[in-house]
């Protein structure tokens, strides 16, 4: 019996077409935007990060992208990524705009952008929206850049579309960034 049930478990893996798209888009709409980073230049290690205890996150800039990137996103990536960094409970203050006092300043341009748009992306064909922004992590202490990064959401769900995922997607992104180059603070 047990052989059985692994067997067809297995075909199901293998198997490609309905099955297998109706399960990737069961995941992607249970997970939302998917997110990556790229440190173009790395922020150093681990901990390199722990010293800042307030964050603030500037809007981005749309212009590189000569008009293409809604402004309407400007605000919603803003948010996300002040929520993300909130979630993480890592710093004791993360706020829109300039950070409280010395700290660590976000900000960063629009680079890449492509809404999708298509129907068959759904099942298979076409591009899955996504959005890129280079961001600047900035000690404002010092003025000094800190590190430089791409951080890209991509949604790849059918269901869960618009500016709003591609904002959360660019929100986990950073998180991610972040998370990487600060110690979890002490419960």
């Amino acid at each position: 019996m047990r052989r059985t049930l692994l067997v067809a478990l297995l075909a199901m893996a293998v198997t490609s077409g309905c099955i297998g798209t109706a399960a990737k888009q069961a995941y992607y709409g249970a997970t939302g935007a998917s997110a990556r980073y790229y440190e173009v230049k790395s922020l150093g290690g681990q901990n390199s990060l722990d010293a800042f205890a307030a964050v603030g996150v500037q809007p981005f800039d749309t212009s590189p992208m000569l008009g293409a990137v809604p402004v309407s996103v400007v605000g919603e990536v803003q948010t996300c990524i002040v929520e993300k960094l909130l979630e993480t409970k890592m710093f004791q203050s993360v706020t829109k705009g300039a950070p409280a006092g010395q700290g660590l300043v976000i900000r960063g341009k629009f680079v890449d952008f492509d809404s999708g748009g298509s129907a068959l992306r759904a099942v298979g064909f076409g591009v899955d929206p996504f959005l890129t922004a280079q961001i600047e992590l900035v000690d404002t202490g010092s003025n000094k850049v800190v590190g430089v990064a791409m951080v890209t959401g991509t949604v790849k769900s059918a269901v869960r579309t618009g500016l709003q995922e591609l904002a959360d997607g660019v929100g986990k992104a950073v998180k991610g960034l972040v998370e990487r180059h600060h110690t979890k603070p002490p419960k």
